[in-house]
């Protein structure tokens, strides 16, 4: 990360400059330079946003700040404009080039998340360059750049072309790739230099999630988890869970909460819980809780309403709020007049 850049970038919006109070929200990672960042706003009454936040979805509903800056997330387009919410994008250079020979594909749809998007541009023209046809797109109105990829969206990966290519660090997005398209993904990671085939992690990944599935066809009590969040809210998806497992017998309830941990669920009475908020808790999160956590399509194999031989990725298109419209058209957020 160039430091110096973002400052002068923060520094130079007119919102910035208007602003009296200003609120920070800081990836886990970045918590520790605060002092740092603190020092160079001096200018400014600096409020540190304590609770972890995971993406440009998980907006603070209220505040009493003149402006919040997001650090390390890009924009989801379909949420509406927050004219009082700067995102400091923190893209990054890749310190390994990708090799092209170690790409065995003659063709690849080439994606990112938002650390590397910007470097997307240069690694299709070299591969093209290598003889590869090369397809970099835009996804649908939840995604900001062409080829980026979000925790809870892969559609910037959907194409006709032979694998995917993921730029990025961790597993976390090349697997959501993996499990939502029939075809082979690579990811390479800039920073370690690493070439890795996902099919073996999706499929130590599949056999977590149908034990999950073999333990809710079994259950009788079900808890259906609904987000806070305001770009993750879907709790009209929550209605249908309900409406699904009511009509096969089942005992339900709906807990609506910000922070989904298991302390959080361990004293409701549920044996299994659908979550309807960020898909990343079932993918990634699901070792650190006692009770099994399943999403909406595993409820549906669970009950034999989906075919069980194939997997299908929860994804976040639109969102909704709690007993209100679609976010379309919205140009607000609560406490973001």
């Amino acid at each position: 990360m160039d430091f110096q850049k973002v400052i002068k970038d923060i520094n130079d919006d007119e919102r910035y400059k208007k602003a009296r109070i200003v609120a920070l929200q800081l990836p886990e990672g970045l918590k520790r330079k605060s002092y740092e960042i603190i020092d160079a706003m001096k200018d400014k009454e600096i409020i540190l946003l304590g609770d972890p936040f995971w993406g440009a979805c998980d907006i603070p509903a209220q505040g009493k700040w003149d402006l919040l800056i997001q650090f390390g997330h890009s924009p989801i387009p379909n949420l509406g404009n927050f004219p009082k919410i700067m995102y400091i994008e923190l893209q990054e250079k890749m310190e390994h080039d990708l090799d092209c020979s170690k790409v065995p594909f003659s063709s690849v749809t080439l994606t990112s998340n938002i650390t590397y998007s910007n470097e997307l541009k240069s690694i299709k023209e070299m591969l093209e360059n290598c003889h590869k046809k090369v397809t970099l797109k835009k996804g649908d109105s939840r995604v900001f750049y062409p080829g980026q990829i979000l925790g809870c969206n892969i559609s910037a990966a959907r194409g006709d072309d032979e694998a995917v290519l993921f730029i990025g660090e961790g597993i976390f997005h090349p697997l959501g790739i993996s499990l939502a398209l029939d075809k082979k993904v690579l990811a390479f990671n800039p920073r370690t230099n690493e070439y890795i085939d996902m099919e073996k992690e999706k499929r130590k990944f599949l056999t977590q999630r149908y034990a999950a599935i073999e333990k809710a066809s079994k259950a009788n009590k079900f808890g259906i988890i609904v987000s806070t969040k305001i770009g993750q809210t879907r709790y009209s998806l929550a209605n249908i869970a309900r409406k699904i497992l009511e009509e096969n017998g089942k005992k339900t309830f709906i807990i609506s909460t910000d922070l989904i941990r298991d302390e959080t669920l361990m004293n409701f009475p549920g044996e299994v819980y659908v979550n309807t908020a960020c898909p990343r808790v079932t993918i990634e999160d699901y070792a650190t809780f006692s009770r099994p956590i399943i999403t909406f399509y595993e409820l549906e194999m669970a009950l034999n309403l989906k075919d069980k031989s194939k997997y299908i990725l929860d994804e976040i298109v639109m969102t909704d709020e709690i007993g209100s419209t679609s976010f379309r058209g919205r140009d607000k957020s609560p406490g973001h007049n």
